[in-house]
């Protein structure tokens, strides 16, 4: 310890005293197993796209409600009730056949040479939600004094405003006398000497001093409305593309829901801006775009110009999806949607590419599947990858009944100038899909894909949801069919509250909300079981469940009523090995393989000789160290609980060669008592990877 007397040594913001200075100490970053993933159907969002979700308000706010029918938005609930933190989410869809709602800016034409069409959106994504969309387009209008010089007859800018690119309304003499005034829309640009100018040229009738201090600069405000509740405003945007506050670039720019949004697979250069239809509106870089309306591609080189109709309408012109042709209506593919979307690309039927591929609406086409697109996150994020996967929408065992809302406001309710609400249901119908009823053979297959992603990326644990109204025999077979070490399987289904409306949901989200926060609480190494499920108020009923002795017997995880409540019992995997049987045991070691891994991440840039490994082993000794202090491993001392081995003995001549150091470590986690060896091998510059013996 070094101990400074600061007297007449003053240091600015300390007192005068005695001070212990400590050297800093560089901290590596801890490896964080508590992102569950959560894949399955909802009511709108981005497609095959992950999305982080930090609390169920979030998701509700990107995916929409939880109507019945629709499993994933009450498997969130669970997960953050339950004591989550963080999940990723993905929606999944019958691309082929889901459809987006088109719709068009009220009041606006694009204007692109002689062409003049009314400016056309899209919902940003598929769905019928967007059928319920509204918007409101409003003219700002704001006076600017123009100069006039009689002698050269040029119009004098004021230098501060307008921008280049502002688009202003001129008054213009009549043609003729008692006829009515002419008006035309002007932009701002820069001439060769960069002074700002009129384009087009103003022509004589607009040449007039008086007349030319009655410009007024034009704006849009955009107001979105679903639900007859206004969920985004636009203000201030331009007409034209040079200004840097073009409407259709404010929308167009990527939303803040697709900030993971995987690259394309379909185009031989994924940095082409071609093959991003929301890069055509910006850099990754810039502020998010619009999460309900998409522009038109053919909108970036248009100029908008207000009609008649807006420019006579002061509070602006509202427009209703709903009013749009029904082939301009959105989907949702329900009576075709089946388990294989879940585990499929995104692939677009050919007509409708043809119908958008020059608006661009369907930008979704040829993206990787959900389990794949995971991995962007785990790329940005190394340090809590996704390690919890679920998907509770794999089985509908019942049709979902429908859904009562409550009533909108009426109108004479509604005190602004205006009401914005319009005609509001007060039922909604169920999402039906017939396609996701008990199949034994196709739900086992898509239970154990999910089981073979994690087991081939030997990083992730898949929560399995067990059918509900199986029998003992058939319990037995179905948990001998997805033996394995990444996968746990959890019941009975549980019912919770919908919204006001009794629902019924699978419980892995629940188990992944408790993994979650026993990790926060305990460590990975915590058992994830013998906890209370928060966000459920009963057992759904299952008249052929075993008792809870054969269940244990058979590695399935109960939630059972006690005298707290409901409980989570067992924290067992589905795995037929011994050593794997508890899920604590398979976290710890994939956390401590991450944790190592990141550890000795300076390793691969070391010579490889006996100095470099006594450095490894001894960064790998502290930290398992650390976790035999806080009991993650079993033995009474630190030679029971583990083993570390990085000396000549762990390498061949072959590995020197080839630039490998090799270490070699071995547990005891305190369930069960067996050591688990695993190796640590870093090849030349490569990153250290985890070998399992």
């Amino acid at each position: 310890m070094t101990v400074a007397l600061l007297g007449s040594l003053w240091r600015p913001g300390l007192p005068p005293g005695i001070y212990e200075e400590r050297p800093a100490v560089a901290t590596r970053s801890r490896v964080r197993l508590d992102v569950a993933a959560l894949i399955g159907l909802a009511e709108r969002g981005p497609v095959n796209t992950p999305v982080v979700i930090d609390d169920a308000r979030q998701f509700e706010a990107i995916f929409g409600r939880a109507l019945p029918g629709l499993q994933l938005p009450l498997a969130v609930r669970l997960f953050f009730a339950n004591g989550g933190r963080r999940c990723v989410a993905v929606r999944c869809v019958d691309h082929v056949n889901v459809r987006t709602a088109r719709l068009l800016l009220p009041g606006v034409k694009a204007v692109r040479g002689s062409s003049r069409r009314q400016a056309r959106l899209a919902a940003r994504n598929p769905g019928s939600w967007g059928n319920r969309l509204q918007v409101r387009a409003q003219l700002i209008q704001r006076p600017v004094a123009l100069g006039f010089d009689p002698v050269t007859h040029a119009i004098r800018i004021p230098p501060d405003r307008p921008a280049v690119g502002a688009t202003l309304r001129l008054t213009g003499r009549p043609t003729s006398p008692g006829a009515a005034p002419r008006s035309r829309c002007f932009r701002v640009a820069l001439d060769a000497t960069r002074q700002p100018i009129l384009v087009p040229t103003p022509t004589a009738p607009f040449l007039d001093a008086e007349l030319l201090t009655a410009a007024v600069e034009l704006s849009l405000r955009l107001d979105v409305y679903l639900d007859g509740r206004r969920v985004e405003t636009w203000d201030d945007a331009a007409l034209h593309p040079s200004h840097p506050r073009f409407l259709p670039r404010l929308l167009g720019r990527r939303a803040a829901s697709e900030a993971l949004l995987p690259p394309r697979t379909d185009t031989p250069d994924p940095d082409a801006p071609s093959a991003e239809p929301d890069r055509l509106w910006g850099n990754a870089d810039e502020p998010w775009g619009s999460d309900y309306l998409r522009p038109s591609a053919l909108l970036a080189d248009a100029w908008l110009l207000p009609t008649k109709a807006l420019l006579a309408a002061p509070t602006g012109i509202l427009l209703t999806a709903a009013e749009m042709p029904a082939s301009r209506h959105g989907r949702d593919a329900t009576a075709s949607t089946g388990r294989q979307h879940f585990f499929e690309s995104t692939a677009m039927a050919l007509d409708d590419l043809v119908e958008d591929s020059d608006h661009r609406f369907v930008a979704f086409n040829a993206r990787p599947p959900a389990l794949d697109a995971l991995a962007v996150w785990d790329q940005a994020h190394p340090f809590e990858p996704v390690a919890l996967v679920a998907l509770p929408d794999l089985l509908h065992p019942t049709p979902p009944e429908a859904l009562s809302l409550p009533p909108a406001l009426p109108d004479e309710l509604c005190f602004g100038a205006q009401c914005s609400r319009g005609k509001a249901d007060t039922t909604a119908s169920a999402l039906h899909y017939p396609l996701l009823g008990f199949d034994a053979d196709e739900l086992q297959a898509c239970q154990l894909a999910l089981i073979r992603h994690c087991e081939a990326l030997d990083a992730r644990l898949a929560l399995l949801d067990l059918p509900p109204g199986l029998r003992a025999g058939d319990i037995v077979q179905w948990r001998h069919a997805l033996a394995s070490p990444r996968a746990a399987l959890y019941t009975p289904w549980l019912r919770v509250d919908a919204d006001g409306t009794a629902a019924t949901v699978p419980p892995a989200g629940a188990a992944c909300g408790i993994a979650a926060q026993v990790e926060n609480d305990t460590g990975v190494w915590g058992a994830p079981a013998n906890r209370k499920v928060q966000g459920a108020f009963a057992r759904a009923d299952d008249a052929g469940l075993p008792d809870p002795g054969f269940l244990f017997e058979e590695r399935i995880d109960e939630i059972r009523r006690t005298e707290r409540g409901l409980m989570l019992l067992g924290a067992r995997t589905t795995a037929t090995d011994r050593d794997w049987t508890h899920i604590p045991v398979r976290r710890l070691i994939d956390w401590l393989k991450a944790q190592l891994a990141a550890d000795l991440a300076w390793a691969p840039f070391e010579p490889n000789d006996a100095v470099l490994w006594s450095a490894m082993a001894g960064t790998a000794r502290r930290r398992l160290k650390a976790l035999f202090n806080a009991g993650a491993l079993a033995g009474r001392t630190d030679t029971d609980s583990y083993f570390i081995r990085c000396d000549a003995s762990t390498h061949t001549q072959g590995d020197l060669d080839a630039g490998r150091a090799i270490m070699q470590v071995g547990v005891a986690p305190a369930v069960p008592a067996e050591f688990i060896v695993f190796r640590l091998v870093r090849s030349g510059a490569d990153a250290p990877r985890i070998e399992v013996i």
